[in-house]
């Protein structure tokens, strides 16, 4: 068997061992809506390319995965999946992940094992903490997310060097997902190499001076920043920056003209 497909299948609240689906390549459990429980089995069936339980809402925990061919995850719409699944080894055939409205709290550190991930999508997202091992990703070059509750940042492992561990990310849209003045200069440090930065509809009420390293940024955006007051540095190759729908924009008008 190489498909298996137990969408919309309410009656089931548990998902069976898999181990003998040795040849399995599609596994799809999609809006199982009294699912509780996934053996351990299906996170190491080698040969499975697509594996999606979207929309399984009383899902709280999805088992650790070590799924080598796997090129497509779906884990959207787990309403109460605060955890993203460890991954036990690399996997390298994913590029793209996309998450929308699940509730995760943090991204583990063995993230960094989706060693060919390209872009991460996190749309409505709860308060999500993201590990400072996303910073080794080499081939990630996009992250977008958006109308999170609030997100956090790791701090740095101890003697690790901010200039040794900047992410090659060169597109970061983090769009209302309540960012704080203290995680504002974390994200500029982290993504040192961005090109296009879009930071609208935050809550932090400064721009630090250490905006100023980003030597690649070309497009900023911070648009709808309401609580915005003071702009203390400016990328020195920019060459679009946006700050619509912003009440203090007077002010921020006259520091832009101190810093140009």
């Amino acid at each position: 068997m190489k498909i298996l497909n137990l969408d919309y299948a309410n009656c089931l609240t548990e998902l069976p061992d898999t181990s003998s689906l040795l040849n399995l390549e599609k596994l799809s459990f999609e809006n199982c809506e009294n699912l509780i429980t996934i053996d351990e089995s299906v996170g190491f069936l080698d040969k499975l390319k697509v594996l999606s339980a979207k929309g399984c809402s009383k899902l709280k925990i999805f088992p650790p995965i070590k799924l080598i061919s796997l090129e497509e995850l779906n884990l959207s719409f787990c309403s109460n999946l605060e955890s993203f699944p460890e991954i036990l080894g690399k996997m390298e055939n994913m590029t793209n992940l996309v998450l929308e409205e699940t509730p995760l709290k943090e991204l583990p550190y063995s993230f960094q094992n989706l060693t060919h991930l390209q872009t991460l999508q996190l749309r409505h997202c709860g308060m999500l903490k993201l590990p400072s091992s996303i910073l080794t990703m080499a081939k990630l070059v996009k992250i977008i997310g958006s109308a999170a509750k609030g997100w956090k940042f790791s701090k740095l492992d101890e003697g690790e060097c901010l200039q040794t561990v900047s992410s090659n990310v060169e597109c970061l849209h983090l769009t209302n997902c309540n960012l704080l003045d203290e995680f504002v200069p974390i994200i500029l440090t982290w993504f040192v190499n961005v090109k296009e930065l879009n930071l609208s509809y935050n809550s932090f009420t400064i721009l630090p001076e250490c905006i100023k390293e980003c030597h690649l940024l070309r497009d900023l955006s911070l648009d709808g920043c309401k609580f915005l007051r003071e702009v203390r540095g400016i990328a020195p190759n920019l060459k679009r920056f946006s700050a619509r729908r912003n009440k203090y924009l007077t002010r921020t008008e006259m520091l832009l003209n101190q810093v140009f």
